[in-house]
């Protein structure tokens, strides 16, 4: 359990929770949310929620999330000073490289969430974060760059942040988002190291139940464990156009 410091609204259905106490996690890692036991008043138990940790230090622990169905909207009533149940960090991340070169993180929707915690580790990297709708945290991103300049937003319905891009400027790329962007990236890029974080649907957290299994290029692999963070090279395509 851990005591919510603010679950503050930043747009009409995107919230981002802060949380008291000392937590492990690294970049790309998710915890497992739900509120208190699991159920209010009169509304059944819910399983928890898969939420990418959005920035971390020695005091609290934030999550920036969409309210998307009823688990997430039990959320988002939370206030401050209310407990919330958390379990993790599950996953593996994304890489922690001693010689990066030059680095570029993207973010598509809901996948700007982790790449936080990756520009506090590298922050001269440039950011890339596309939206179809209004932008939401930008400012956190601005804040933890080594400057403001490092970090590009573009929000249209038609258009892509992949169109700002020129990946033949970076050594690694690090991205979350829809698949269709993460297919379109990888197209793009040549030479590059390249990691995606694939955002699938998880019920246990813990690599038991095999419900976010996953092909890939060197067999099955459960999101919740040996993802949601892969190589490019891993990645079955075809496989991720049903997720």
């Amino acid at each position: 359990m851990g005591q919510i410091v603010s679950n503050e609204r930043l747009s009409h259905d995107i919230y981002r929770m802060t949380v008291a106490g000392t937590y492990a996690g690294q970049m790309g890692q998710f915890y497992m949310l739900r509120c208190d036991d699991g159920y209010r008043g009169d509304r059944y138990r819910l399983l928890s929620r898969p939420i990418s940790i959005h920035d971390r230090n020695e005091r609290e622990i934030t999550f920036l999330y969409r309210v998307h169905g009823r688990g997430t909207a039990l959320l988002a009533e939370l206030d401050a000073g209310q407990r919330v149940l958390l379990e993790g960090p599950f996953g593996n991340g994304f890489p922690s490289l001693e010689q990066p070169g030059r680095i570029a993180l993207v973010g598509g929707g809901m996948g700007v969430a982790p790449l936080l915690p990756i520009l506090r580790n590298y922050r001269d990297a440039d950011v890339f974060l596309g939206y179809t709708g209004e932008p939401f945290a930008v400012d956190y991103y601005c804040q933890a760059a080594a400057t403001a300049q490092q970090v590009q937003v573009l929000s249209h319905t038609t258009r892509s942040i992949l169109e700002r891009i020129q990946p033949d400027r970076y050594d690694t790329i690090m991205a979350c988002g829809p698949v269709g962007m993460l297919k379109a990236l990888a197209d793009m890029c040549t030479d590059q190291q390249l990691y995606i974080s694939i955002e699938k649907r998880m019920a246990c957290g813990i690599g038991a139940c095999l419900g976010c299994t996953v092909r890939t290029m060197t067999g099955n692999r459960r999101t919740c464990q040996e993802g949601p963070v892969f190589p490019v090279e891993e990645v079955l395509w075809h496989e991720l156009a049903s997720l």
